[in-house]
């Protein structure tokens, strides 16, 4: 990513970047629904995978350089440079993580979906609980790629990314207007059958409420 790249991020895309950092962060950080009723928990990594499907319409539909294609053309370091030589192999490991990133949120939340109703030693939540540890990890791998970039080239990116001048509000002209709308639109469909019909919030309070009496019975014996 060049500086000028970077500089004028679409307005969408900021929203996009941040508003999924802090729901993932609300999501690992909020109590479980096995530690109390984890409503936050739960519409924190909801809305997370919503606006994975969001992006991920805006991106495939969008006349834009594929993600995938730019993600991986790594480029050996620079050694002639210096440390600055290391900077755009930084920014490659940072994108691609962010890929895995972007897959491990839907499956994190479809294994917490499959398995809420199980109850606590539910294998599917036990992989939901490794997916959660991996998307920390990756998160953590990302900020600290991206602070190290910053770093070598003396470049802020955090304030550049969050208020650097924009040259549009969407990128990736009226296909990617296409791809956003629909995905945006499945991503809304997903949170009103999980929140409606699938009525996510009662099986968490039943989990809850499980988890509760187990250890109430536990302490009696």
């Amino acid at each position: 990513m060049s500086t000028a790249n970077a500089a004028n991020w679409a307005v969408g895309k900021r929203v996009f970047h941040w508003g999924l950092a802090l729901a993932v962060v609300t999501a690992l950080l909020a109590p479980k629904p096995e530690d109390s009723a984890g409503l936050l928990h739960i519409a924190a990594g909801t809305l997370a995978a919503a606006l994975v499907a969001m992006r991920l319409g805006w991106r495939l539909l969008g006349d834009v350089r594929p993600y995938v294609k730019d993600a991986w053309r790594l480029k050996a370091p620079d050694l002639s440079k210096g440390a600055r030589g290391f900077a755009p192999l930084l920014m490659q490991g940072a994108r691609i993580g962010g890929l895995v990133f972007l897959a491990l949120v839907p499956i994190a939340v479809g294994l917490a979906l499959g398995g809420i109703g199980q109850g606590e030693d539910s294998p599917l939540l036990e992989a939901h609980e490794a997916a959660g540890t991996a998307i920390m990890a990756l998160a953590i791998a990302h900020a600290v790629a991206v602070i190290v970039f910053s770093l070598i080239i003396r470049y802020n990116l955090f304030a550049i990314t969050l208020f650097g001048g924009a040259r549009s509000f969407l990128e990736g002209g009226a296909r990617g207007f296409l791809g956003l709308t629909l995905g945006a639109a499945l991503g809304l469909a997903a949170l009103a059958y999980v929140w409606g019909p699938f009525d996510i919030a009662s099986k968490a309070m039943a989990m809850s409420e499980q988890e509760t009496g187990d250890g109430e019975r536990g302490d009696d014996d």
